[in-house]
């Protein structure tokens, strides 16, 4: 009995040791768990909902968040928050975990509301509006690939040359599209097509696009009502831009879209959060995403993947296109047909209703074989699985520095 004793009563001390504080200047912390609900190893983004975080440790995360994994040595990790709004809050914060199967893990997220520092973190990711042209053009990139909105809700692709990893998307629209070079190549025409992951709406058998916001360069007009573009982010964690249309006429309706479309540091996949309100409808549409068919096409679909492979110029070589999904969001259907040539696609299972919007995930990845990657499906089957790998964030604490006196200028 006393041994049992002596057991609890250690237990309870050890539970009331408070946690060191390794950042003395910094007034509060946030304690949250990530966990791995899978039977796979992941490495993805852990993304704190700041609403919801924010109502354990008030005004988080501050002006100044710093990520520490606890245990041996105490690393820091790369963070950042995210206003998507752009209501002058952060909305979302991130960092990257990697976790074992049925795995969880605690950090420390320590946040001052008065310090503002940016943190030199390594520069593996970027986003912005390139040429200028009229901002038709926005890009976002990791050091593995590159892609470019091209002035619709659909990717182009910037590939990167075998040993030549960087951030180089805007050197490529320099160098041009024609050739070559260490900064990569524009390595497909989208032609008038989805493109990759390009949304549309499907209504009395028709098939509906958005407009283009339409790059000076190409000397055709563009459409009265056109895309915007905002670049959030550029990281370090993420790249994140918007991509909002107002008011999109479709004959006598009306709806208003909007897409946000996110890279991580080290990843090439792109994923795409949309949504879409309706102003003024009279009847329901399905929504849907696609990717272009290529010439000598070999086809991979399982489930959550479309992917394909081809080649469209001997010159560039063969390339791809994969789309991923959650099957119980969207559903594949017959190939689509657009002026050039068919598309591969989904439509997700909610419709766009009078009174009622519709809203959705999905990510997308090219392939080029100039990257030095062998085999392009097998390639892309397994980003598929990084794309969709997801943990969950939850069971917060916060804490109050021990040793106040310590701060500076709190």
């Amino acid at each position: 009995m006393r041994n049992v004793i002596w057991f609890v009563f250690t237990l309870t001390a050890l539970a009331q040791t408070p946690k060191p504080w390794l950042l003395p200047h910094f007034a509060q912390r946030l304690e949250l768990e990530v966990s791995n609900p899978s039977a796979e190893p992941v490495a993805t983004l852990a993304v704190v909902p700041v609403a919801q975080a924010a109502q354990v440790a008030l005004r988080f995360p501050g002006t100044l968040a710093i990520v520490v994994a606890p245990g041996a040595g105490s690393a820091f990790v790369a963070s950042q928050a995210d206003d998507l709004d752009g209501d002058g809050t952060p909305d979302e914060f991130v960092f990257p975990v990697e976790l074992g199967p049925h795995a969880a893990k605690r950090f420390d997220i320590y946040y001052s509301t008065t310090l503002r520092e940016e943190i030199p973190w390594p520069k593996r990711v970027h986003a912005c509006h390139v040429f200028g042209y009229n901002h038709a053009t926005v890009a976002l990139e990791s050091e593995q690939i590159g892609y470019r909105t091209y002035g619709g809700f659909f990717l182009d692709i910037q590939g990167r040359m075998a040993g030549k990893p960087g951030l180089y998307n805007t050197l490529v629209g320099y160098f041009g599209s024609g050739r070559p070079s260490e900064a990569g190549w524009d390595v497909i025409h989208l032609g008038d097509t989805l493109g990759l992951g390009g949304l549309f709406l499907r209504g009395a058998g028709r098939l509906f696009r958005p407009p283009l916001n339409m790059p000076d360069y190409a000397h055709k007009p563009s459409s009265p009502e056109v895309p915007r573009y905002r670049v959030i982010s550029s990281g370090p964690v993420r790249a994140v831009v918007e991509a909002k249309l107002d008011r999109w006429r479709i004959g006598a309706d009306e709806v208003s879209i909007e897409a946000l479309y996110s890279m991580a540091a080290g990843e090439s996949y792109v994923e795409c959060r949309f949504r879409i309100l309706p102003l003024r409808l009279s009847a329901p549409y399905e929504t849907g995403a696609g990717i272009r068919h290529l010439p000598d096409m070999k086809l991979d679909r399982a489930a959550g993947r479309i992917a394909l492979s081809g080649t469209q110029s001997r010159q560039i070589g063969p390339l791809g296109l994969a789309l991923y999904y959650e099957p119980a969001e969207a559903e594949q259907i017959a190939p689509v047909v657009t002026p050039e040539d068919a598309n591969e696609a989904v439509v997700f299972r909610g419709k766009l209703e009078p009174g009622r919007a519709v809203a959705g995930r999905y990510w997308m990845a090219g392939a080029w074989s100039g990257s030095g990657i062998p085999d392009l499906l097998l390639h892309l089957a397994n980003v598929g699985q990084r794309a969709r790998a997801a943990v969950r964030v939850g069971n917060f604490r916060f804490a109050a520095t021990p040793d106040p006196k310590r701060l500076e200028m709190e």
